[in-house]
Formats: C-alpha cells, structure tokens, sequence
C-alpha cells in the first residue's frame, strides 16, 4: 500500500538531515565523491546564514548553507543545499540567484576574493525521475568542474543498502535507505526491522535526529487512534535512548502493519458496499483481485463478493500467470 505525504513534509524532513556538519560531509565525500572532499577539514564545516534580501527587498531563504575549508587553505568555500521532493524546472535559475545573493553578501562585507560555492540538490521524489538539466555556467578555480553544476542526489537511485555498511553512526544513510520505500508500507516495515541494530548504535544525537525523521514520515502513516501509542514509544526512546530501540521497532512496525491492514479492509468493504449498490460485475472482479493479493481463500472470496467460486479461481490464475 503507498501513502503519499505533501511535498512541503518531505522537504523539511530532509532540511533537518543536513544541518549536521557529519551528514554534509557524508553526502559531500561518501555519496557525491567529489575529488577535492577528501582534504576537507572536517572541525571546519558550519552552518552559514541562509536568510537573503534580493534587490526587490523580497526575504528569499535556503534549504542549507554550510561553508568549510579544505586543509593547507585559508579561504573558506560554500555549500548550498536544496531539498526537493518534486521537480523544479526552475532549479538552475534558483541556485543562480541563491550564489549571486551570497556572492553579493560577501562583497557588501569587503572581501578581497570571492568564495567558492557548490550547489546541491537532493531529490527524494519517487514518482517521477529528475529530469532538470544540471549545468548553471562554468569555470572556477580548482571547482570550475563543480561550482557551476550542481550535484544531484537522488535519493531512489542510490545503492543505500551499501552506504550502510559505510559508516557507523551516520543518519545520512539510514533515512536514505528508509526514504527509497515510504511509500510502501510493508517495505518500508521490513527495512525498520533490517536497519535495527544500527539504529541501537546510534549516538544521543542522531537518535533524537531519527526520531524527528520517524515523526514526520512514518507517524502520518499511522491511523488516528494509533498516533498516540506512537508518540508514548517515541517518548520512552527519548528517556531510555538507544536499550529502548529494539522496542521502539517492533512495536511501530507493528503499529504501521495494524493500520495498512485497517485502511485495506475499509477499502474492501467499501468496495463490497459500492458493488452492492451499484450491482456491477466489475466492482466485484476488483475486491477479488485485491482480496486474492492479501492472501484470502477462494472460498472467503467468494463469500464476501458473492462471485462464483470458478470465476475467482480464473481471476487467481491470471494474476499468477
């Protein structure tokens, strides 16, 4: 079953996710590869100011802004991260403005030589593939191959599964890895369980970040009724930190199992109801078809939609063929 959350949602989920100097050098050095990242000096990475007034005197903000410094050099370089989780066709032209305000910024304040800013877009959409050109201008320094070209990471096409096994106590990978099945339920079910021994490796930090994470994508998933068991297991997390994990994983997964198999017997029985009424062969084919994917007998089927017996058998065959 997917359930898909506004786009607003997911993107300030992931704004969270790289305001920590660990993950952007994570995404930077593990994810993107970029040549220079290896001689980044890591004590060096620190959120900038992401608030801008453009000429109309419009306030315009972004996703994130980091700046670091690569080791042997004195001048610091900039890191512009937006978070899609739709295409933006106006992207290009957005990143422009943003470096052209920073870049602005920056002269205001008399500096002799312009920084260095490398644009990055992460992308977690699912439906649709990132189809926006990624070069901006060119030339820059030891960037000139960057600086102008932003760096696209999405999210559904990486090997997350691998970044993993990467690093210990990174969040970087771990909500990849969860993000690339959100919208499947059961998917995602069995990758929480997958991902629980590191998730009892995390540090305070991360595992308080995690559950900011779980709270805007996996607790809309959850029915009403259950939003309140969910944030008693959040709260318990929080005071006995990482021992309550294991409990934490189990009892959302069984939480998020509870409230697919809830919405998919509503939707059945509605189904059955909208058949009766309208008395339409073709309703009844649709429960059956649905019905033989969770599992239910001929007979069960056939009880509950009032086909023959044959006709589900036929129907079972063609979705096995």
């Amino acid at each position: 079953m997917r359930d898909s959350l506004p786009p607003q949602e997911h993107d300030s989920t992931f704004k969270f996710l790289f305001e920590h100097p660990k993950d952007i050098l994570f995404l930077i050095r593990n994810v993107i590869g970029y040549s220079w990242a290896k001689d980044i000096e890591e004590d060096s990475i620190e959120l900038a100011d992401k608030e801008f007034v453009d000429e109309y005197f419009l306030q315009r903000r972004a996703d994130v802004i980091a700046k670091a410094k690569l080791k042997d050099r004195e001048v610091y370089f900039y890191i512009i991260i937006e978070n899609q989780s739709t295409v933006a066709k106006d992207m290009p032209e957005r990143l422009l403005k943003y470096m052209i305000l920073l870049w602005a910024r920056k002269i205001r304040e008399g500096v002799e030589k312009l920084p260095a800013i490398i644009p990055i877009v992460t992308y977690n959409g699912l439906e649709k593939d990132w189809d926006v050109p990624q070069e901006i201008i060119s030339e820059f320094d030891i960037f000139k191959d960057d600086i102008f070209k932003y760096a696209l990471v999405n999210i559904s096409k990486l090997d997350a599964k691998a970044l993993l096994q990467e690093e210990e106590d990174i969040l970087s990978p771990v909500v990849f890895y969860l993000e690339q099945v959100r919208d499947d339920t059961e998917e995602l079910v069995k990758r929480l369980k997958e991902i629980e021994p590191k998730l009892e490796k995390f540090n305070k930090n991360n595992l308080e970040r995690f559950l900011i994470w779980a709270k805007n994508v996996i607790r809309p998933r959850l029915a009403k009724e259950d939003k309140e068991k969910y944030d008693e297991l959040a709260q318990r997390v929080k005071q006995g930190g990482v021992r309550k994990m294991g409990e934490f994983v189990s009892n959302v997964a069984r939480l998020l199992d509870e409230s697919q198999m809830r919405k998919f017997n509503e939707g059945v029985l509605q189904g059955i109801q909208q058949g009766k009424i309208e008395g339409k062969i073709e309703g009844k084919i649709e429960v059956a078809k649905k019905l033989i994917q969770r599992g239910f007998s001929d007979e069960d089927i056939a009880e509950l939609t009032e086909l023959d017996i044959e006709k589900i058998k036929e129907l079972r065959k063609q979705l096995t063929n």
